[in-house]
């Protein structure tokens, strides 16, 4: 919303469906003329309450008349009308819209604090099936919905077979994959070991070298060959050490009841 009104104002148009002859509140959004009934606006809104109920002295009270609307900076009124759909919609309890229609509205209802129309929108964004869980929850997000409504979609993608994809990583961001990712280990771990997942019984470090190359799709057994001839092109003195480097890391232990299994520690170290 913006207090500069004279060029804003030039030549607006009437809202063929939104300018209500008994409403109360004239708002301008592009060129088009709103008139609705400020009643919705002040009831759901803080920050319109503050504009059409002004409570601090000298403070102006806006959009009384055509020509002193509320004006609303950088929202088209296809957009504005959306948001208007919500209180006037004639079909009641029943609201049919798109997945980018109830996006543009939560957009809306988050920028000017429309709690309860945020919390329509979360409802109504949950029966959609054309709208997977990774984009959902990127959503929900970015327009900072209740947190209650995000624990369900966490726990659908920490109990899911398998784990987060480098294009799901991506659009959730550091934060949420780092959570997903430290729950599903938690949710995973043998309850003995405190939260721990060591590797399965079995395991060399070959296996584990070689699944990072497939993940990497490197040629399979190029990084141990590579280690290898290194080590064998380093002086007699100092390949013992090297050798203890290059490797980082030894296998040690073996999984029993009651015990921690096999661990990876950096240069053969118990952990």
């Amino acid at each position: 919303m913006h207090h500069s009104r004279e060029s804003s104002i030039s030549m607006p148009k009437r809202h063929h469906k939104y300018y209500i002859e008994g409403g109360d509140l004239h708002i301008l959004a592009g060129k088009t003329l709103f008139r609705v009934h400020g009643y919705f606006f002040s009831r759901e809104s803080p920050i319109f309450s503050r504009k059409v109920n002004p409570t601090s002295p000298g403070d102006v009270k806006e959009g009384m008349t055509d020509h002193d609307p509320v004006i609303l900076e950088g929202v088209p009124p296809e957009d504005f009308e959306k948001l208007l759909w919500v209180f006037y919609n004639p079909k009641y309890s029943l609201y049919d819209a798109s997945v980018d229609d109830w996006q543009c509205i939560l957009d809306l209802a988050d920028r000017w604090d429309f709690k309860e129309v945020k919390e329509l929108c979360v409802r109504e964004l949950h029966k959609k099936r054309d709208l997977d869980l990774v984009h959902k929850m990127s959503l929900y997000q970015k327009y900072k919905v209740d947190p209650r409504h995000l624990v369900p979609l966490y726990a659908e993608l920490c109990a899911r077979d398998t784990p987060l994809t480098l294009a799901e990583s991506q659009i959730l961001g550091l934060e949420s994959v780092v959570l997903i990712n430290t729950t599903r280990e938690k949710l995973r771990a043998d309850p003995s070991n405190e939260g721990r997942s060591p590797l399965p019984s079995g395991l060399e470090e070959d296996d584990v070298f070689r699944a990072i190359e497939h993940d990497l799709g490197i040629e399979l057994g190029a990084s141990m060959k590579y280690r290898q001839e290194t080590l064998a092109s380093l002086s007699p003195s100092s390949s013992t050490n090297a050798q203890n480097d290059a490797q980082g890391f030894k296998f040690r232990g073996s999984p029993r009841k009651g015990g921690r299994g096999v661990t990876l520690a950096p240069n053969g170290n118990h952990r």
